[in-house]
């Protein structure tokens, strides 16, 4: 049971759950701006869910769940912001049920790269994204449901096919590459995506 709610100032949390087998199954990583535990910051359980852990250095508010109530209540221009700030979200965990439910493993994994590029991508050239996680193949394989050993021959096809690059845990995306192979059209979502979050791909419920 939480003590206080807590916004990320910076770095990445994951949020992860524990089989009873002692499996981990990631959940989400949390950005700057973001809070965590959601549900218990607005009432909707007595406890926190999931686990949480630091993904990279981080530092955090800590959030005082009824003082951050009463200040929406009384700020409807911060509530809309916020209420914004879910949308995006809700939209994001389409894009990743989205990935989770294609039944090939090399689908599974393009849709993948193609949500952390939307989500976590910053744009380094013309149709060239980098995704600002320090991923390794058994992350990728644990968000996925997949082994690290189909992960890696799938994300070795999508290096030959030059719509990913990678080493030393850092991704970069070929755009074009990835439209070829997407109904999607990636340049749009990231368009659609930054108009919502006024220049950036997530943004914040609430800045301090």
């Amino acid at each position: 049971m939480p003590r206080t709610g807590y916004l990320i100032k910076e770095g990445v949390v994951k949020t992860y759950n524990l089989t009873s087998e002692g499996e981990e199954k990631p959940i989400s990583f949390d950005i700057e701006g973001e809070l965590i535990p959601v549900a218990w910051m607005f009432s909707k359980v007595s406890y926190a869910q999931y686990f949480y852990e630091a993904f990279t250095d981080c530092d955090l508010y800590c959030v005082p769940r009824d003082e951050y109530m009463a200040f929406l209540k009384q700020n409807p221009d911060w509530l809309f912001e916020v209420f914004d700030y879910f949308v995006t979200r809700y939209l994001n965990y389409q894009m990743r049920i989205n990935a989770l439910e294609q039944s090939k493993a090399s689908s599974k994994v393009l849709h993948t790269i193609h949500f952390f590029a939307l989500r976590f991508g910053k744009d380094v050239k013309a149709n060239t994204v980098k995704i600002n996680l320090p991923l390794t193949q058994q992350d990728l394989a644990n968000f996925m449901g997949l082994t690290r050993e189909t992960t890696s021959v799938e994300l070795k096809k999508l290096q030959e096919q030059g719509i990913i690059s990678y080493r030393n845990q850092e991704y970069t995306v070929g755009a074009d590459k990835l439209n070829e192979l997407l109904d999607e059209d990636y340049d749009q979502g990231r368009f659609d995506a930054n108009l919502k979050n006024g220049g950036s791909v997530v943004g914040p419920p609430l800045q301090l």
